[in-house]
C-alpha cells in the first residue's frame, strides 16, 4: 500500500484500524485490544474501521476520527496536513501527539516491537509531520529548535 498520512500526521497506511489492514472481526478484536492497552481507549471492536480522514466521503467514518478536531481546521485553511501550517503545533495537535509520546515513555523498553509497530509508530505525530517539514518549505514553528534526524 502506498504511504498515505492523515491530516494530523497519523500514518494511515501503516494503522491497525485503516481499512487496508482491518480485513475482519479478528482484526478489530485485535486492534480494540492494542488501543486499550496502551491509550486506554474502550472502543467496541465492530466500530473500529477507518476509512482515513482524506476523502471528501469520510463522513461514514465511525471511529477514530468522527469528532476529530484537526481534519475540519485542515480543510478550513486549505492545507494537505498541520505539517504545513503556520501554527504547527498548535494545542489540538499537541494533545494528540502527547498521549502517543506518553505511551512511548510509560512502557518503554516493554513494547514488544511488533506492538510498537502496530499501536504506536502509526500516531507518531510529531516523527511525521517533523519529518515533512524538513522536507519541505513549510513554515517552522515560533520558539521551538527543529531537530535534525
Amino acid at each position: 500500500m502506498a504511504e498515505m498520512i492523515a491530516r494530523c500526521g497519523f500514518e494511515c497506511h501503516l494503522c491497525p484500524a485503516f481499512r487496508e489492514n482491518n480485513k475482519d472481526h479478528a482484526d478489530q478484536i485485535r486492534v480494540a485490544n492494542g488501543w486499550l492497552k496502551y491509550f486506554g481507549l474502550d472502543v467496541p471492536p465492530e466500530k473500529i474501521r477507518c476509512n482515513g480522514c482524506l476523502p471528501d466521503d469520510c463522513g461514514a467514518l465511525e471511529f477514530p476520527g468522527k469528532d476529530c478536531p484537526i481534519r475540519p481546521c485542515v480543510i478550513e485553511r486549505g492545507l494537505e496536513n498541520c505539517a504545513y501550517c503556520e501554527n504547527y503545533p498548535c494545542e489540538k495537535l499537541e494533545a494528540r501527539m502527547s498521549s502517543v509520546e506518553e505511551v512511548a515513555k510509560r512502557f518503554f523498553g516493554t513494547i514488544p516491537q511488533q506492538e510498537y509497530d502496530n499501536f504506536i509508530a502509526p500516531y507518531d505525530s510529531r516523527k511525521t509531520l517533523d519529518g515533512i517539514r524538513q522536507k519541505s518549505e513549510a513554515p517552522r514553528p515560533k520558539g521551538r529548535d527543529f531537530p535534525v534526524r
